[in-house]
């Protein structure tokens, strides 16, 4: 009896055991290469595309800056251009010198400006004027607006502006309109004019606002004293770099003709959008193997453990003395022909045990009916009705009562009718008849009570004996020991079962009476045991299995409260003889 427990101990043991091996094999399977991928990406894989990434950034950034710088000394050049070849200072020379009036120097300078100037797509005009006479104002043809207007804007403050430039050149930026200005020097280094350069600013610079328009960022420009002015760059360090979220990239180039200073901002995760779009992929691959475990997991609990766990379970029904357990597992595997040998065994070992329990069962029922036959039930009825008459023709009142009422406890005791279930109403009148002949014992120390509180109930089915064996073990274990007390007997419906209750005030329930009466609920019986009980509910066992239910307690009040609840849908099971 006690190695039981512990082999089912054991079995369930093995079982968990083995379903947890199994899903720890499973996301050891999952895990570990998910592990080793993601250190390699990490450490090996997004640092070489990082590195690749910030190359490619700086080249092409590089390359736009110098692009850029281009642009301007080319402009630059051009510009110088105006004192190295000479005409402008010739046709100067001769109008100082009143060998041309000022129609020709006006016609030849702007021809000159017009031819020299007009084809270049970097500038929207050209403009020259002497420093003696600004209002000799000589531009391109194609410029006359932006001619004009910097003639009233910013004429004058370029006037100022010359005095202090010599042979350099100077950006200048006004409402928008970027300008490059130039003194026009003699051989003698004497300033006779200037040179006004109208820019296109987005095309000057379209390298670099291209560069900032491909990489989504923001760029910040510096020319002269042109652009963004507010920027500290100091504390700005040259060349690529990475602060937060942020990538910059800042050149400077301070040389005699101009002074030019980029800074361009960009978001890391943009420009890393490649590295980051692989880990996202990494990342979804590993969640996307995540329902493939599952389903793996899904396949091996269905496929194995769900297996071994119905094996499990059936094998400790039989354990427990359930018989013909069979498991519901087919298949051409192993383990569905494992299914089929165990419930073709567990069927063989019910019909075996089934043989000997139906020959010992024919051996008791013959011992029985051996036993019926010496006792003559005619023989005993005939017997009681001449001493029921023979008290009449006496006058005795008592005698024929109590023939009466043994003549029904007979009846039932030796089921007459071979009937198994008769009406609560027919086992009534039983238990009426036991409680007369009690009541001739204890006199007036004895009180019965009916509750009747559903008369419906009286027509309810219940096995045959179920009241008074209940009724004998309240007086024999609760009133007989306190000499006296009261017994309430009680039926009404409850849901699909029908309540029987009988209640005594006698002798309460105490330790010893506690496990003898649990032993025999359970169908024990022992010396000293509660007999009525353990039959009545051995019986409701093998006529309801597990749908009829009796307990035995004390209420509120002290009071042994014994209740019985049988079933009323019809079902019987199969009735033992």
């Amino acid at each position: 009896m006690d190695k039981k427990p512990e082999s089912g101990h054991g079995i369930r043991t093995a079982l968990a055991s083995l379903r947890v091996q199994i899903m720890v094999l499973l996301v050891l399977c999952w895990l570990i290469p998910a592990l080793v991928l993601s250190v390699f990406i990490q450490t090996s894989l997004i640092p070489a595309l990082r590195s690749k990434t910030a190359s490619a950034l700086d080249a092409d950034a590089e390359h736009a800056w110098t692009q850029a710088c281009q642009n301007i000394d080319g402009v630059i050049a051009q510009a110088r251009d105006a004192i190295y070849d000479g005409e402008l200072t010739s046709v100067y020379d001769s109008w100082r010198a009143g060998s041309i009036g000022d129609a020709e120097y006006l016609r030849l300078s702007r021809s000159y400006v017009d031819r020299k100037y007009s084809r270049n797509s970097l500038l929207t005009f050209a403009a020259y004027f002497p420093v003696e006479a600004p209002g000799m104002y000589m531009y391109t043809r194609s410029g006359y607006h932006e001619a004009v207007a910097f003639l009233n804007r910013l004429q004058q403050q370029a006037l100022r502006l010359g005095e202090t430039l010599d042979t350099r050149s100077r950006f200048l930026e006004a409402e928008g309109q970027l300008y490059l200005i130039r003194n026009l020097m003699n051989l003698r280094m004497e300033r006779y004019g200037m040179l006004v350069l109208g820019l296109q600013r987005e095309a000057l610079l379209a390298p670099l606002l291209e560069l900032a328009e491909s990489w989504h960022g923001q760029v910040s420009i510096q020319l002269d004293d042109s652009g963004d002015t507010g920027v500290d760059w100091a504390d700005i360090p040259s060349g690529m770099t990475a602060e937060g979220q942020e990538i910059r990239f800042c050149r400077r180039v301070s040389g005699d003709e101009y002074t030019l200073r980029l800074l361009l901002t960009m978001n890391k995760r943009e420009q890393y959008r490649e590295n980051y779009t692989f880990q996202y992929l990494a990342l979804t691959l590993y969640l996307l193997l995540i329902p493939v475990l599952v389903l793996l997991a899904f396949y091996v609990r269905r496929r194995i453990i769900m297996p071994v766990t119905l094996l499990t379970n059936a094998s400790r029904r039989i354990e427990r003395g359930e018989l013909g357990v069979t498991v519901p597992m087919r298949g051409d595997d192993e383990l569905g022909e494992l299914g089929v040998t165990f419930s073709n065994m567990s069927r063989r070992i019910e019909q075996l045990i089934d043989k000997t329990y139906k020959e010992e069962l024919e051996l008791k029922n013959a011992q029985i009916q051996a036993l019926q036959s010496r006792i003559n039930p005619h023989f005993i009825n005939n017997a009681l009705e001449a001493i029921n008459w023979q008290a009449r023709i006496e006058k005795s009142e008592s005698i024929p009562a109590m023939v009466d009422a043994l003549s029904v406890l007979l009846g039932a005791s030796m089921a007459r009718q071979n009937r198994r279930m008769v009406t609560l109403r027919e086992e009534m009148k039983v238990a009426d008849a036991y409680i007369y002949f009690i009541q001739q014992r204890f006199g007036s120390d004895l009180t019965v009570t009916h509750l009747t509180e559903d008369e419906g109930a009286l027509d309810c089915m219940v096995p045959l004996l179920t009241v008074q064996p209940v009724l004998e073990n309240a007086v024999e274990h609760g009133i007989a020991p306190a000499g006296r007390g009261e017994i309430i007997l009680a039926c009404r419906r409850a849901g699909g079962c029908v309540r029987l209750e009988v209640i005594n005030t006698g002798r309460g329930i105490g330790p010893e009476d506690r496990r003898k009466i649990d032993a025999a609920l359970l169908g024990e019986t022992g010396e000293g045991s509660h007999l009525g009980l353990a039959n009545i509910a051995s019986r409701l066992r093998l006529i309801y299995g597990g749908r009829a239910s009796m307990e035995v307690f004390s209420d509120d009040e002290g009071r042994t409260v014994v209740r019985v609840d049988i079933p009323q849908d019809g079902d019987y099971g199969e009735e033992t003889a």
